[in-house]
């Protein structure tokens, strides 16, 4: 079969909700494909046997043109075993042009499976997507640690590309999915990792892909108090908790909680950024979010020429204020 249409891994949330970078990818590729003849857009969701009415629907809304379902009530949460080697099992029946995936924990795990299976290439935690010359796509990453970007074209089909959270906005149009059921043995699957058991890790910051307001610090905030004063203010404000590489390294967040071209890119409907100049690794992963408030004692901070409100100040004077405001 000639490879046609781009393939999206339709990645679930634990209550069987599609999550948000699906349909950020599925409204990217309906930029790609106006610059390709005869594409269509396929969304591959693998779960247990539920009805998937109201997801189809959904899909169907940012663009999808068809949604292939692997339904099997033996796997009602993320496998090892089985998911990579379904969704590649879907890419073989329906060979696309390109393939698409979040850069989620799953999405990684997928992808770079996928892309062994098929003997193909990947160019991973992308933050644009294109097509370039001889309608190849064009995938563009940080590279240097952020300092730079790089434009890369895969010349294997099916192109392949994961692309962090929050990169493409979502956008709906009028637009029906048709949905294909497709069967697959997975008693045939071999099992190659066994689940002994599943822990849940307590979080201490909420989710930064989905969360409406993000206080994020930076090298400011990392001294004294400084993080602590932000988890009470997160706290009053149902936030989630996030910042720079550098309170990374120091170890006041952990890497799933950094912002930047090198971690995660957000949409918050506010970000309030603590102690953070704004370089712009870090304005890269906060160019979608809706209000921006930033708090420096550096007038001339960069953060401030990307910022709704500006503080001047010292951190450690205005936010024991702000949370102290708030319990009146």
């Amino acid at each position: 079969m000639e490879p046609n249409g781009i393939l999206i891994y339709g990645e679930l949330n634990n209550d069987y909700s599609i999550r948000p970078v699906v349909k950020q990818l599925v409204t990217k590729a309906r930029d790609l494909k106006e610059k390709l003849w005869n594409q269509r857009i396929m969304v591959c969701i693998i779960g247990p046997r539920i009805n998937y009415e109201n997801i189809i629907y959904e899909l169907g809304q940012y663009g999808a043109d068809e949604i292939v379902i692997v339904c099997d009530n033996r796997i009602t949460e993320y496998n090892h075993n089985y998911f990579p080697e379904v969704f590649t099992q879907i890419a073989q029946k329906y060979p696309p042009r390109a393939i698409l995936v979040g850069a989620t924990n799953q999405g990684k795990e997928i992808a770079s499976y996928c892309a062994t299976k098929l003997n193909t290439g990947l160019t991973a935690d992308c933050t644009d997507l294109d097509i370039g010359e001889n309608n190849l796509l064009l995938s563009t990453r940080p590279t240097f640690g952020g300092q730079l970007t790089a434009d890369i074209f895969c010349k294997t089909f099916p192109q392949m590309a994961t692309v962090q959270e929050n990169i493409f906005k979502e956008n709906k149009i009028e637009h029906n999915a048709s949905a294909i059921f497709n069967w697959i043995d997975i008693d045939k699957i071999e099992k190659k990792i066994e689940t002994i058991k599943s822990i849940k890790k307590e979080l201490k910051s909420k989710d930064l892909s989905s969360a409406k307001i993000i206080i994020a610090g930076g090298a400011g905030a990392c001294q004294n108090d400084g993080f602590a004063l932000i988890y009470q203010l997160a706290q009053k404000l149902n936030a989630a908790v996030a910042g720079s590489r550098e309170a990374v390294e120091k170890g006041y967040i952990t890497k799933s909680q950094q912002i930047g071209q090198t971690g995660k890119t957000v949409a918050p409907t506010l970000y309030i950024a603590v102690g953070i100049s704004g370089a712009n690794q870090h304005l890269a992963g906060i160019k979608n979010s809706g209000k921006i408030i930033s708090i420096n004692k550096d007038e001339n901070a960069p953060i401030f020429k990307h910022s709704d409100i500006a503080l001047i100040g010292d951190l450690f004077e205005i936010l024991p204020e702000l949370i102290k405001n708030m319990d009146t």
